[in-house]
């Protein structure tokens, strides 16, 4: 991974290159020391962005809340339509501000603040209070069962709002009942993403889990039972 860092309209922007990952923590540093110099708008460009894994999405809200905790803001643009699920599956797509190029996210920043703003996604989702159960895919042969509620499910994933959280990449089995469509869904997942108690307040403690292996069927169901629950459609950047 490479970074790349330029001004544009007083604007600071980082162009990212390669995969971001465990060893992408210069993003942080880069972050850090933008806002601790005073350049407090700034903007993320994942553009030649290959991947974003789940150590990734922990560096990019780390990233996030430097620039916050220096009263700056934080833009990403050009985000992949894969990275933009995880930030779903993980609900971090109510917290990051998401444009679609330079010129809409830099004019952005003599708009109103990211409390006040309507987020618009790429990809249905739809905010549930669900009641989940789940236990850790090991040796076991009665592993423990643990109760959390999802918060939110596509047919990517769930967030687990939780105090019984597990460790990242940890497999785990899901079970959860969609309620209208009265339909078990079983399947396996892996923890993809932590909440930080700080820019999640109000879902913290909790997990994102994404589904693995998931059949047709069980996808459909999902995607049905969320075309038929929504309130609203997601708007697409």
């Amino acid at each position: 991974m490479s970074i790349r860092i330029r001004e544009l309209s007083g604007v600071s922007i980082l162009d990212i290159d390669g995969n971001i990952d465990i060893n992408s923590a210069d993003i942080i540093e880069a972050v850090g020391l933008l806002a601790g110099r005073g350049s407090l708008n700034i903007i993320i460009n994942l553009e030649n962005v290959d991947l974003v894994d789940y150590s990734g999405l922990s560096i990019l809200a780390v990233a996030y809340k430097s620039a916050v905790n220096h009263k700056g803001r934080l833009k990403f643009i050009h985000v992949p339509l894969s990275v933009i699920e995880l930030f779903k599956v993980v609900k971090l797509d109510n917290v990051l501000e998401i444009y679609p190029d330079e010129s809409s996210a830099i004019a952005s920043f003599s708009e109103m603040p990211l409390s006040d703003l309507h987020l618009r996604r790429r990809y249905q989702r739809l905010e549930t209070h669900i009641k989940v159960s789940y236990s850790i895919i090991g040796g076991m042969k009665k592993p423990e069962i643990f109760e959390g509620v999802a918060l939110n499910i596509s047919a990517a994933g769930v967030y687990i709002y939780t105090k019984s959280i597990f460790p990242l990449n940890s497999p785990l089995n899901i079970s959860l009942t969609l309620p209208s469509a009265n339909k078990r869904i079983e399947t396996d997942g892996r923890v993809i993403y932590l909440a930080d108690k700080e820019i999640q307040p109000h879902s913290f403690p909790g997990m994102g889990v994404a589904f693995a292996h998931l059949n047709t069927k069980k996808e459909k169901l999902i995607v049905d039972f969320i075309e038929k629950n929504v309130t609203h459609r997601a708007d697409y950047l």
